[in-house]
C-alpha cells in the first residue's frame, strides 16, 4: 500500500476540489460576466435568452412574493408585542437603536453607499407604527386623536421614504384597533392592502402582490396567542444581517 507521508491534505483536498469542479466554477464566471454587463446595459433583457431572462424574472417575483407575504406578519408581530411587551420604553429604545444600526447595511444593498436619503428601512416604519400605538393608547383611543396620529403617522412615512410607506402604518393600526374583532380586522386589512395597491379595478383583486398579501392573513389566523421561541433578538440581528450578506453578493456579482 501506498503512504503519504509530509502531505498537505487541505491543499491536496483544495487541487480535487478544484479538478472535479472546474467546469462548474467556469460557467459561475461566465455568469457573474453577464449579470455584471447585464447590469450595465440599458436593455439588460438582451443580454439573455428568454428564458434565462424570464427565469432572472421569477427569481425577483418570488422574492417580491416573500417580502409581500412577510411585511404583513411583521406588523401583526409588532402589535402583539406592543400588547404584550413589560417595557414599552425598552421595546421603543430597542427597535430605534436596530433601526439606526441596519440604516447603513439597507443603504448599502440598495443604493451601494453608507449614507442615502432615497429610502429608509422597514425598522423605520415598525418604529413610527409603535409611537402611533402608544399614542391612540394614551388617548384611550379617541376617535379624532387616533386618526389624526394616524394621518400624520402615514404622512411622515410617505414624505420621508420610510420602506412600507403608509401601507406598514395603515395595517399596524388596523391590527391594533380591530385586535379582539377578527372578521373587522380581516376585512379592514384586506381593504388596507387593495386600496395601497392603488389599483381600483376588478383586477386589482386578482392582482399577484394583492392575493400574496392577502395569503399572509391565514398564516397570521393560525396563530393561537400562544408564546413561541425566545429569539427576539435573533430577528433583531437577522434584518442587518440578511441585508449585508444581499451586499455582499452584491459585490460579487
Amino acid at each position: 500500500m501506498q503512504k503519504f507521508e509530509n502531505m498537505d491534505v487541505i491543499a491536496a483536498l483544495e487541487a480535487i476540489m478544484h479538478q472535479n469542479t472546474a467546469y462548474y466554477q467556469s460557467d459561475f464566471a461566465y455568469d457573474i460576466k453577464m449579470l455584471r454587463e447585464a447590469a450595465r446595459s440599458d436593455q439588460p433583457e438582451d443580454m439573455f435568452t428568454d428564458e434565462q431572462f424570464d427565469m432572472l424574472m421569477s427569481t425577483v417575483n418570488i422574492c417580491h412574493i416573500l417580502g409581500r407575504i412577510a411585511f404583513p406578519v411583521f406588523c401583526f408581530l409588532l402589535v402583539e408585542g406592543f400588547f404584550h411587551t413589560h417595557n414599552l420604553k425598552k421595546y421603543i429604545l430597542n427597535l430605534g437603536i436596530f433601526a439606526l444600526i441596519s440604516e447603513p447595511v439597507y443603504d448599502l444593498a440598495c443604493a451601494g453607499t453608507l449614507f442615502s436619503l432615497g429610502q429608509q428601512n422597514v425598522l423605520f416604519t415598525l418604529l413610527l407604527g409603535l409611537i402611533i400605538l402608544t399614542i391612540i393608547k394614551r388617548s384611550h383611543k379617541n376617535v379624532i386623536i387616533s386618526f389624526a396620529a394616524i394621518v400624520v403617522g402615514a404622512y411622515i412615512s410617505y414624505i420621508c421614504n420610510l420602506d412600507g410607506w403608509y401601507y406598514g402604518i395603515a395595517l399596524i393600526s388596523v391590527f391594533y384597533l380591530f385586535y379582539d374583532m377578527p372578521a373587522l380586522k380581516y376585512t379592514a386589512s384586506i381593504l388596507v392592502m387593495y386600496i395601497c395597491g392603488l389599483n381600483f379595478t376588478i383586477s386589482g383583486f386578482i392582482d399577484p402582490y394583492f392575493l400574496t398579501a392577502a395569503t399572509s392573513l391565514l398564516f397570521i389566523s393560525m396563530y393561537n396567542g400562544e408564546r413561541g421561541m425566545k429569539m427576539k433578538y435573533f430577528f433583531y440581528i437577522f434584518y442587518p444581517g440578511h441585508l449585508f450578506i444581499f451586499y455582499l453578493v452584491s459585490l460579487i456579482l
